[in-house]
Formats: C-alpha cells, structure tokens, sequence
C-alpha cells in the first residue's frame, strides 16, 4: 500500500500565513553612528536603540587593533579616567619577552588620549576615534533584536538562534526592518509559513511555545534570586514582565495548539512565586 503524499499548499494571493521565518546577515559592515540614526529614522524606528559609544567600550574595541604585538591591561581608574599599561612583546629564541613601553591614559568623559610616546598616542587616538564612530555588523544586530524586544517577538527556530519564526501580526513591522538593514548594508532573509501544512504548523508550535517557556523559565529564576536587598521597583518590573507574558500567551494562542495550558499553568506558577517572595521580604524587613 502506498503511502498518501500531502498535497502542497499554494503560497500566493490569498494564501493565509502564520507568519514568517527570517533570518538576517552583516558580513563586514561598518556604517557610522550617524548614518545608523538617520537610517531608523526613515524606516520609521526608534533610533534611540542606536546608542553613542562610550568612550571606555570605544578603548575596547580599539585595543583588539593596539594589542598587535603587545599586551593592554587596565591598571588604575578614578572618577574621570582610566590608566592603561601597554607592555610590548616580543620573543628571543625559544622564549618570550615583556617591557613596559607606557602608560596611556583615558579620559572617560572626551574620549581624550594621552601618553609620553606622541606616536603611539596619536594611533591610539585615531583608532579610538574610528571606533567610537563606527557600528559594525554586531552592533546592528544587538539595534535589531532590542526593536524586536519592544515591538515585535523572534521566536528561535534553532537552539544557536540566528533564524527565527516572527507571527504574521508584525509583517509591516518586518518591513521596517528590512528597509533599515537595506539602508546600512545589511541584507534579510524572509520565507513565509502558510496555514495548513502539517509539518509547517507542528513546527511554529513547537518554536513559540519553546520560546515562551523560556521566557517563563527566565521569570521563575529572577524570582528565586530576589532577597530583602532586591528593589520595590525591581519587584515591579518582575511583575509587569510576568503580566507581558501572560498577554502573549493569550495573543498567540492559535499558535500555541495543546501547549497553551501547559504554559498558562506556568506562568500562574511564576506569579504565586513572585508573590510568597514578596511576602517573604516584607515579612523579613518587619523583623529586621
């Protein structure tokens, strides 16, 4: 006997999508900060997500290119700057070799650079520079997932991530996204998943409800680490994260087939946690 085939179903006019799979690429881009803000600017997104670069996280960057041949360590640090140690490297037959070649000094605030060997302190400074006002492909990632964070929902179809299912609720939201990663360089990737295929519907299933159990799994942990010195307004937002969750189960419960109870009875378990742990601090504050 034969096993009967499915029959496909058409992607087209009319077809009904859950929603799509997308995954995104950056490969070597560099775009300026001012460029990325002007670019979320015409999408229509917020361009607060795209952040100046600290000065101190700039230095970072810039010593993957100062550390060639030396070794840049932090070694003191006041209100306004922080002092650098480079020690030169070098190796003599079967043996390395280190020299203290100078102090550089940052300052947190202007992003100034300053050290007794002029050379070296204007490579510094230049790099430095290069990096406060460049965003490269990772940077533009973490812009992208923050949006999502507040606008929309991924849900990983993988467990390394990098491809992600997002319902059809937030397509003119994926829009704005594909408009943005055009703009700076960036490319994305997008496969609708029709209604009505079988293995299409176990899978956005199977990735929405493994996403929101993550999520309520991320909840449950934050409340068993709070004590009597966590913050009234940190209980708060633990509260109104678990309330967020609570109203994305209800919103994707067509997605969500038998898993939603499951799921409800999870989250209902996060709020009677997050409530004896707020009984349990107040009740330790009376006493104390």
């Amino acid at each position: 006997m034969t096993a009967s085939v499915p029959m496909p179903v058409p992607v087209g006019k009319g077809t009904r999508l859950l929603g799509e799979v997308i995954a995104w690429a950056c490969p070597g881009l560099s775009v300026t900060h001012t460029a990325l803000v002007a670019a979320l600017e015409v999408a229509d997104l917020d361009p607060g997500v795209a952040r100046e670069l600290a000065p101190r996280h700039a230095f970072a960057r810039a010593c993957r290119v100062l550390s060639d041949q030396r070794i840049i360590r932090p070694v003191a640090e006041d209100a306004s700057t922080i002092t650098f140690q480079f020690t030169a490297e070098s190796r003599n037959d079967d043996k390395f070799e280190y020299t203290l070649e100078t102090m550089i000094s940052l300052d947190k605030q202007t992003g100034s650079v300053s050290c007794e060997l002029p050379g070296l302190a204007t490579l510094a400074q230049e790099e430095l520079d290069r990096c406060i006002a460049v965003r490269t492909g990772s940077d533009v990632t973490r812009v992208i997932q923050k949006l999502f964070e507040r606008q929309a929902d991924l849900f990983p179809i993988r467990p390394g991530g990098g491809c992600y299912f997002t319902p059809i609720r937030h397509a003119v939201f994926v829009d704005r996204i594909q408009d943005l990663l055009n703009r700076v360089g960036g490319r994305l990737l997008r496969f609708p998943v029709p209604v009505g295929t079988t293995e299409g519907d176990r899978s956005v299933t199977q990735a929405v409800a493994d996403g929101l159990a993550a999520v309520v799994a991320e909840h449950r942990h934050a409340v068993a680490l709070f004590g009597s010195d966590t913050r009234e307004d940190t209980l708060k937002r633990a509260a109104e994260r678990i309330r967020t969750t609570k109203y994305k189960l209800n919103a994707y419960a067509e997605y969500l087939a038998g898993e939603k109870e499951r799921l409800d009875r999870a989250v209902a378990d996060a709020e009677a946690e997050l409530r004896d742990k707020v009984e349990q601090i107040a009740g330790e504050a009376v006493h104390a």
